[in-house]
């Protein structure tokens, strides 16, 4: 065996999960190569010495950082799993951009469609021979997602407004900070409130009667968290 074999080895031999037959091959060229066993001498000191450094703890807002990298991995690899996930996530996403764009359009909606109730409350006393039975059933093509339960940590009583991506399944994706907020800048308080929206539980929203993903406005304050789909 030579020596670039041995560079390759050199972590799966010292870790002890080369089969017996290489290991030997592998001390056989050691006890004829003093570099590779100097080498392998020095990589085995130094791997006992890092063992034995005290466990550190990593920051409370690494661990948040981490948790949320892990929830868009996640969300990642699922899409990519078949084609049929795949061509859902792109729905998904199409019907929250088009959420979004009509929204704005929502208020002067409802204000019309209040006013054309009143005028037609307003006529119906002049129709008093003629009824109308319907048996029609309401039904709700789309729901927004909710926050099932929310615990808050070290925030201040001013408002802290954050907008939420929530997956099918209920999962934090990803959030951003809206214009006009100047909260991001304080590390300690970032850290509270990315604690807050992990520990958060969320209900996902639907369409058509199954999940989907949807994005959530949340106002956080110390006695209360309020939500705006």
């Amino acid at each position: 065996m030579k020596c670039q074999a041995i560079d390759r080895r050199v972590s799966t031999y010292l870790d002890g999960l080369l089969p017996v037959e290489e290991r030997r091959q592998i001390e056989a060229h050691l006890d004829g190569c003093p570099v590779c066993a100097l080498q392998i001498q020095q990589l085995a000191q130094l791997r006992t010495r890092l063992r034995a450094l005290p466990a550190r703890t990593p920051p409370p807002h690494l661990t948040t950082s981490l948790h949320v990298l892990a929830s868009r991995e996640r969300a990642r690899v699922a899409t990519r799993a078949s084609h049929g996930a795949l061509i859902r996530h792109w729905l998904d996403r199409a019907s929250l951009i088009g959420h979004n764009l009509m929204r704005p359009l929502a208020l002067p909606f409802a204000g019309g469609l209040v006013s054309a109730l009143v005028l037609f409350s307003m006529l119906v006393p002049q129709f008093r021979g003629q009824t109308v039975v319907s048996d029609d059933v309401p039904t709700m093509l789309t729901t927004e997602a909710t926050v099932k339960s929310a615990m808050s940590y070290g925030l201040g009583d001013a408002d802290i407004v954050v907008d939420v991506l929530v997956d099918e399944s209920g999962r934090m994706l990803d959030y951003w900070v809206p214009d006009g907020q100047r909260w991001d800048g304080d590390p300690q308080l970032r850290q509270s409130i990315e604690k807050t929206l992990v520990c958060m539980q969320f209900t996902p929203g639907t369409m058509f009667g199954q999940p989907a993903s949807g994005k959530l406005r949340i106002t956080l304050r110390r006695s209360h968290v309020e939500v705006k789909g």
